[in-house]
This record gives C-alpha cells, structure tokens and sequence, in this order.
C-alpha cells in the first residue's frame, strides 16, 4: 500500500510544473506575434488574386481601398470587377486607379480607365499610378505633361484633382515641384517618412509593402493618412 505522504508531495510538483509550462508557453505566444502598425487603407491588384473581403471587412483600422482597375489602353484588371464591387458590398469605401504606360497615347488610356471604371461605384477619387518602370522612356517633362493631361481629363470628368502615386524617389525626380498641390499618394517603405521637394506636402504614405490582412493571401501593401489629411479630402 503507497502511503498519502508520498502522493502529496509528488502532485504538488506536477501541478506546479504544469502552471510553469503553461506561462512559459504564453509568453512564446506573445513574443512571437508581429507587433501590430497602424494603418489607414491598403491597396490592391490581381498580385493578392483572390480576396475574402468579407474577412478583410472586420479589421477596423481599414477606411479606405484603392483597387487597380487599368493599365495602358487595354490592359483591364482581372480582379478589379469583383474587388470593388466585393469590397463596396462589405462597407469598405473605395477608389480605382490606372497604372500609366508610356507605350500608348494619355488620352486613350484615360479614355479606357473611364470606360473602364463606373461613376456610381467610386467613393474616393481616381488615382494616377506613376512609376518608374511603367513610363520608361520619357524625359522628365514627357512625364509632367503626360500627368498632366491624365489629371486635367480627372478633373474635368470628376470634378476634382485625382490623386497621384508614385515612390518618393521617383515623384521628387520627375514630378516635383510641378505636382505639389495635388494630393499625393508617395511610396517608403522604411520608418522615416517621405517629404518631397518644394513647398507643399504628402497627403498617404505607403510604408509597407509586406502587410498581412486577413482575407488575404500573401502581402499586401499599407498605407497612412498624413496629419491634416483624412478620408473626406478623398472623398469623390
């Protein structure tokens, strides 16, 4: 017969290892998890494929998406038809963008972005995506006037000055000073913002480029207002 002395002792100990396995294991947990950014929006093509957006719906820090919706003059988003009419049928306030080419005439490639895209389905105003591989080619004043001609039919069409993207490098480069008063859209991924050349100043700062959201696979770009900038000065 195995005397009580000798069961006491011994199921204290277990009981206190499993308290010390159950701590140590909570503490892993938390350090393992990605410290959580602060975000505004995020923006979207065909490279997230596929999106839940009824699961990227519940994250609340989302107010805004931007959704690629052309490129050139026939190029045509594979995704763009379900993303925004998904994204908008879950709350999500969102807004289309065209990927400029220097391969192809401004006006015809608005001309297909506005075919493209439907009034009733914008809540932000259209952006311009201007980046340094998609208009390869032009001299630095082939750029301004290129942009300017695409911003000039935005605000002729929609009332109001589009939005402009493009990596600060490349924006301070080729479109700076001339653009400074449009709202700008500027891409950095590092911890120091971006600030541009001349007087004015960013409206969204994309940070990342490694996002995780759920709802979707893979990485998805971050973006932030700027202080004194919100989401009904982009308001179509």
């Amino acid at each position: 017969m195995v005397k009580l002395s000798y069961i006491r002792p011994f199921g204290i100990v277990c009981l206190l290892f499993s308290l010390l396995l159950v701590s140590v294991q909570t503490i892993t947990a938390k350090s393992s998890k990605e410290p959580k950014r602060h975000f505004d929006g995020i923006d979207v093509s065909h490279h997230q494929g596929k999106i839940n957006w009824s699961e990227v719906a519940k994250n609340r820090q989302i107010q805004f998406v931007y959704i690629k919706a052309t490129q050139g003059t026939t190029i045509k988003d594979e995704y763009y038809e379900r993303n925004i009419r998904e994204a908008r049928k879950h709350g999500l306030r969102c807004g289309s963008y065209h990927y400029l080419s220097s391969k192809t005439p401004i006006r015809q490639q608005f001309r297909h972005f506005y075919r493209t895209i439907k009034r009733y389905s914008q809540d932000l105003i259209p952006m311009i995506d201007v980046e340094r591989e998609g208009v390869r080619g032009w001299t630095r004043k082939q750029v301004q006037d290129s942009v300017a001609v695409f911003a000039g039919l935005i605000k002729k069409h929609y009332g109001k000055r589009p939005l402009i993207y493009s990596q600060v490098s490349f924006y301070n480069s080729h479109l700076a000073p001339r653009f400074n008063q449009n709202f700008l859209f500027l891409g950095k991924y590092s911890a120091e913002r971006p600030s541009i050349k001349g007087v004015g100043r960013h409206n969204i700062w994309q940070f990342s480029e490694r996002g995780r959201v759920n709802g979707i696979r893979g990485f998805v770009d971050l973006d932030r207002f700027m202080s004194g900038t919100s989401l009904s000065n982009i308001r179509l």
